[in-house]
């Protein structure tokens, strides 16, 4: 292309001059030649070139296209061949939780049996221990019963033995009745005359007016109260001075 742009400007300068020889017409038409022939020369080359170019990267090309293809099918393989095994090692794992899970159950059920059984146990077997501890008073009644004839004697000294012995059972049985109500927690609230009224552990029966007493104090014990622990399962039946 730069030979044909150097012709161009000889010629636009050979024909801007009025007095030309012969010779250097023929000289000018010469070199048009050659530039022409250098132009069609130098472009057939050119194409040439392109085509050997274009013929030599058409192969390469469709190698490089193979070759992604390929890498594409490995990717996808080796992706497939990965989910595959985050599947089987997700189902293993879901499995293993449902196995916990049914054990979990199996183990409450279980407990929620043995804990029903313990209740149940408790209901009915819970005052085993008190009942066996007032299986002793019986054996003293028994035993004060035994020792107390049926005939009531003439005999004033033998009368009077009798109602020694039958009076020593009954307190013998008092005192053993009462260990057994403390050794399982149950306590006596008994008042003496004269206490103020406290009516968390006392009821009033009565009021009277007793001139000699003050307000609000306790003048008659009508009966024992009991508390088991700290929770009073009987009030103190008692008379209150108004």
């Amino acid at each position: 292309m730069s030979l044909l742009s150097n012709y161009l400007f000889v010629r636009q300068v050979l024909s801007r001059t009025s007095v030309f020889s012969r010779s250097t017409f023929m000289n000018a038409s010469r070199l048009s030649s050659v530039f022409r022939y250098s132009s069609t020369n130098t472009s057939s080359q050119e194409q040439k070139q392109n085509e050997t170019t274009t013929t030599t990267a058409s192969p390469s090309s469709s190698n490089q296209t193979a070759a992604t293809q390929s890498q594409s099918e490995q990717k996808s393989d080796v992706d497939v061949k990965q989910l595959l095994e985050q599947n089987t090692k997700l189902n293993e794992e879901i499995n293993e939780f449902k196995d916990r899970y049914k054990r979990a159950l199996a183990e409450t059920e279980n407990t929620r049996v043995r804990f029903n059984k313990l209740v149940n146990d408790a209901k009915t077997f819970g005052i085993q221990g008190f009942c066996k501890d007032l299986l002793e008073v019986a054996d003293i009644l028994n035993l004060a019963l035994v020792n107390t004839p049926k005939q009531v004697s003439t005999d004033i000294t033998t009368l009077t033995k009798d109602f020694h012995n039958l009076h020593q059972g009954l307190v013998m049985t008092e005192e053993r009745m009462q260990k057994i109500f403390s050794k399982n927690g149950l306590v006596q609230i008994k008042p003496n005359e004269g206490d103020k009224f406290d009516p968390n552990f006392h009821d009033a029966l009565f009021q009277a007016k007793i001139p000699e007493k003050s307000s609000g104090t306790i003048i008659q014990v009508m009966k024992t109260g009991y508390r088991l622990h700290d929770r009073v399962i009987r009030a103190a039946q008692v008379g209150v001075a108004q």
